[in-house]
């Protein structure tokens, strides 16, 4: 059977098909086989809502040609599944349910915005830890555009959960707030105290860049069961360069289209902080995300629904 997610951010729309048949589905959830689908479109709708506090009438109708393209695209592949997710951007905006109705109302899609809980579960549910930390805590942080999910879990149990009014596209935009800044500053240090020693698990589209530049450069990353490590202080020299560069520079470095470039270097000072506020020496980046969240419950229901 066929399912699909789509994932609605502030940087960009992603649409992923799978097919659930595969016997190590869970195992595949980022890559693709024959006759499954990916396709990323960039959309910066934050950029609009950071600035000025709505979506502009050209991103909504960007995104609802976007997701009129998507429908069509799963109907080719015969979608019996999906589910449609919208997330901080859309949360924050004023008009960001009025847009979203509009667009699932054209195209034909469910689609809905969801809570930063709701999101920071979704990231969580596809993580295997490896062999050997079954009984250990876990620190998720998720970065993006407009907010930056931290939830702690130890043996399937969520021990803290919060969302944050952090995000990368929040400075470019000069929308972020002092406060919201501390209150993560705090909740990293509280966490620090009370569930040490912990595993620091990062996601988002920017930390995933920066764990395959580094493999790139110096080989410095370890894969393992849960994805690749990351050491702090590499991570933290390429933020150095970052910083003295300009959009354009990066883009011609580090190889990267300007839609992304401009959001690495305040999505890597977020990651940063996090790890100096914990003192954590290493980074592990797994493969996991909203979009592979939404196929592993999909997968579940479907697995549930075939066995009634």
């Amino acid at each position: 059977m066929k399912i699909a997610a789509i994932d609605i951010g502030s940087n960009a729309l992603r649409l992923i098909i799978k097919d659930s048949g595969q016997p190590d589905f869970m195992h595949s959830l980022d890559s693709l086989r024959d006759g499954e689908y990916y396709e990323r479109v960039p959309l910066k709708s934050g950029m609009d809502v950071f600035a000025a506090g709505n979506i502009l009438p050209s991103t909504k109708i960007k995104l609802t040609l976007a997701l009129h393209h998507f429908a069509a695209v799963m109907q080719q592949h015969g979608v019996e599944q999906y589910r449609a997710v919208a997330t901080s951007a859309y949360r924050d905006a004023h008009n960001g349910q009025e847009v979203i109705s509009m667009a699932s109302r054209d195209c034909g899609l469910r689609v809905e915005i969801i809570p930063g809980e709701e999101e920071a579960r979704l990231t969580r549910l596809s993580f295997t830890p490896q062999h050997g930390w079954k009984d250990d805590h876990f620190l998720f942080v998720d970065v993006g555009g407009g907010s930056t999910e931290v939830s702690v879990m130890r043996q399937g149990l969520l021990l803290y959960g919060h969302s944050f009014q952090v995000g990368s596209m929040r400075y470019l935009c000069g929308n972020q707030s002092p406060e919201q800044e501390q209150m993560l500053d705090s909740a990293v240090s509280d966490i620090s105290r009370s569930y040490a020693p912990l595993h620091y698990i990062a996601t988002g589209g920017c930390v995933k860049f920066m764990s395959k530049y580094l493999e790139k450069q110096n080989n410095s990353q370890v894969a393992t069961g849960s994805g690749r490590t990351i050491i702090v202080s590499q991570m933290e020299s390429v933020y150095a360069d970052l910083q003295t560069k300009t959009v354009s520079q990066i883009v011609e470095h580090y190889n990267l289209p300007e839609e992304r470039a401009d959001i690495l270097t305040p999505a890597c000072s977020i990651f940063l902080r996090i790890a100096r506020g914990l003192c954590a020496e290493t980074i592990t980046v797994p493969a996991i995300g909203v979009r592979n969240g939404i196929l592993a419950e999909l997968y579940q229901q479907s697995g549930e629904i075939a066995g009634n």
